[in-house]
């Protein structure tokens, strides 16, 4: 009887962990269901009519709890905190979509999962633009510094091309052919459909360190956005509610819509073991391993704690729209400094990308054996190079590492025609790459606090806070807190007795 209560209180701690894995079950089972009556479109928009407002719902939230949490984050850190913080969070996800890089680029030349491959059509057009490799960067750095705010929130700089067609002589599977290939005659900046969320941090992080800096002034700009995160995150818990049932309909449609699992994987089943087997030695061995080495924890005890972000990655093929789950487990599961997660969480949704890069890296690689050509070593470390840097530009949206893919083929004189085949298997890939992302991106959280912590002021944890509300008379001490809830008299005896004189109280009247 004792075992059975265990197991029932086990399940109502992990109720939504266990629900949406329920929805996932249910999503696979009713997507082969549906998929054998040979559904229409109309079918499969019903069908996926749920996910599709779990996902509008998520969407809407992002941007806001975006510019709120890092403000009210990097509002209540000192400089030098704020500093030591980006720094190690920017050289760890650097670091880590260098070494899915790597490893995808080690896989894909030992495997060889592009020799005896043949490319037929799959039904996908696309089409090949030589685009410089230098546009990636010189975009990348354009979108660190938004020139509107207002627009960022919708729209991202991208370089875009006035083309021409012209014709080439090719060779492929030993046979010379020609082919159209599109190439620049000019180039102007423009934009891209897609919020620019690196420029986003980036001018929040500014707001909330001239807040920290300008202290009594700055204390109702920062009480502010502290109160609209809570509110955020509260709109946020309602909608995580609904997880099970966006998952469910998400899984479901993506299933009933693809054509032929069976021949799709008998054609590209290499290639999908080489991409599966580099994701799981990259996030579920190698970046483990150096977490456990680096804090002396149990990683899978971790990750279990975070299995939910896991799931909402996986249905929603999305780092982004997990960002306010992976808040919520970090900050409430395993008591993250959210003066560290609200800025380090964003960040890694935009950068983290080991994952995406296995699969890019992986790919290119392919695709350069699928199409013959010889795979050396200045090559290799070309794509490498090529694959870190670009992951630093890559959205948080669905299926932007395959555009990646395609934009860096053109970049190695690749046709993008080879690209075809891979729309088979996207709707898994993409998957899996997510769930890396969110892999390494959950351990590099925890990693950046460990490694910062002893940067951080001493915030002792607070007696009286505005969320408890009025609760009868209370002292003149107590009636001032900082924006974070600490009272008064705390911030006094911390002030008196530590070193670190670092801290900027932020207080409130009640």
């Amino acid at each position: 009887m004792g075992k059975i209560n265990k197991c029932v209180s086990v399940i109502k701690d992990n109720l939504l962990v266990v629900t949406t894995l329920l929805g996932v079950g249910v999503g696979f089972a009713v997507g082969f269901g549906v998929r054998a009556t040979n559904p229409t479109d109309d079918d499969l928009m019903w069908l996926g009519i749920i996910g599709e407002l779990y996902l509008r719902m998520l969407k809407m939230m992002i941007v806001p709890l975006i510019v709120t949490s890092v403000i009210s984050g990097t509002a209540t850190l000192d400089p030098k905190s704020n500093g030591k913080i980006s720094m190690v969070s920017i050289a760890y996800l650097v670091f880590t979509n260098f070494l899915g890089a790597l490893i995808g680029c080690i896989m894909a030349v030992i495997i060889r999962p592009g020799v005896g491959v043949s490319n037929s059509e799959s039904g996908k057009k696309l089409e090949s633009v030589t685009m410089e490799t230098q546009d990636i960067f010189a975009d990348l750095l354009r979108n660190l510094i938004p020139s509107n705010l207002i627009q960022a929130t919708f729209q991202q700089t991208q370089t875009k091309y006035n083309i021409e067609t012209v014709l080439k002589n090719m060779t492929m599977n030993g046979t010379i052919i020609s082919r159209e290939f599109k190439e620049i005659s000019g180039k102007y900046i423009g934009s891209a459909g897609s919020s620019n969320i690196l420029g986003l941090i980036i001018a929040s992080s500014l707001f909330g360190v001239a807040t920290g800096a300008v202290r009594e002034a700055g204390m109702p700009f920062g009480a502010f956005f502290t109160s609209a995160t809570d509110v955020i995150m509260q709109i946020l818990k309602w909608i995580i509610r609904t997880t099970p049932f966006g998952v469910a309909s998400l899984i479901a449609k993506t299933i009933a819509s693809t054509d032929n699992i069976q021949e799709d994987f008998r054609r590209l089943g290499v290639y999908s073991a080489t991409v599966i087997a580099s994701l799981f030695i990259c996030s579920v061995v190698l970046v483990p391993i150096a977490y456990s080495l680096l804090t002396r924890k149990q990683p899978f005890r971790f990750l279990f704690s975070v299995v939910n972000v896991l799931m909402i990655g996986f249905a929603t093929s999305s780092s982004a729209i997990s960002i306010p789950e992976s808040l919520k487990a970090l900050e409430d599961t395993n008591r993250i400094d959210r003066r560290v997660t609200r800025f380090v969480v964003p960040l890694s949704a935009t950068l983290g990308r080991c994952g995406s890069s296995v699969y890019i890296a992986a790919t290119c690689i392919f695709l350069m054996q699928l199409t013959e050509i010889e795979t050396d070593a200045s090559k290799v470390i070309l794509v490498i190079v090529l694959t870190t840097c670009s992951s630093l530009a890559i959205p948080s949206v669905t299926g932007a590492s395959l555009v990646t893919v395609i934009i860096l083929m053109t970049a190695l004189g690749l046709p993008a025609e080879t690209a075809t085949l891979l729309f088979t298997l996207e709707w898994l890939l993409d998957r899996l790459r997510t769930l890396a992302n969110l892999i390494v991106q959950a351990l590099g959280s925890v990693g950046t606090y460990r490694a910062c912590r002893s940067a951080l002021p001493f915030q002792p944890r607070p007696s009286v806070t505005l969320s408890e509300g009025y609760k009868g008379p209370i002292s003149r001490q107590q009636s001032t807190v900082s924006a974070s809830g600490l009272p008064k008299e705390d911030i006094e005896e911390f002030k008196s007795g530590s070193e670190n004189n670092g801290y900027n109280e932020l207080t409130t009247r009640i």
